[in-house]
């Protein structure tokens, strides 16, 4: 009898391992889903901060770049004006005198020749022209 009865405990003892060990078992596959996704999870957390942070590089490079825009432009349009404006001042300077003879005595001497029309035009438009220059300063600037 006493081996009958060490066998059933033994037995039972075994069956309470085994059934212990299917329960820990079990616990174990679900936990690893559980942290499977919560891994998964995590990942796409990241990649979602790091396109975030690529968004706000990519902000700072489009910024940057359309800052050097602002500067370049603004560099090549006060280029242009002075381009122009030499141009211009050149262009007066080389011309006044006739445009202002003419204005003066244009009309007595001229009238029958055949540009006098065209001369008038010239001079009017040479005159809206000046305009466009900006005044000069008491230091001659």
């Amino acid at each position: 009898m006493n081996n009958t009865y060490i066998i059933y405990v033994l037995s039972c003892f075994a069956g309470i391992v085994t059934l212990l060990s299917l329960m820990l078992s079990i616990k174990i596959l679900k936990m690893r889903k559980k942290i499977k996704t919560i891994l998964m999870a995590y990942s796409k957390i990241e990649s979602m901060m790091s396109l975030k942070e690529d968004h706000k590089i990519d902000n700072n490079v489009h910024k940057e770049s359309f800052i050097k825009f602002l500067s370049d432009s603004r560099d090549w349009a006060y280029e242009y004006i002075e381009t122009v404006q030499s141009g211009l001042t050149k262009f007066v300077s080389d011309v006044d005198a006739d445009i202002s003879y003419f204005d003066e005595y244009g009309e007595a001497l001229s009238m029958g020749r055949p540009d006098f029309a065209a001369m008038k035009n010239i001079s009017s438009a040479y005159k809206d022209l000046k305009k466009m220059l900006p005044e000069k300063d008491n230091d001659g600037r």
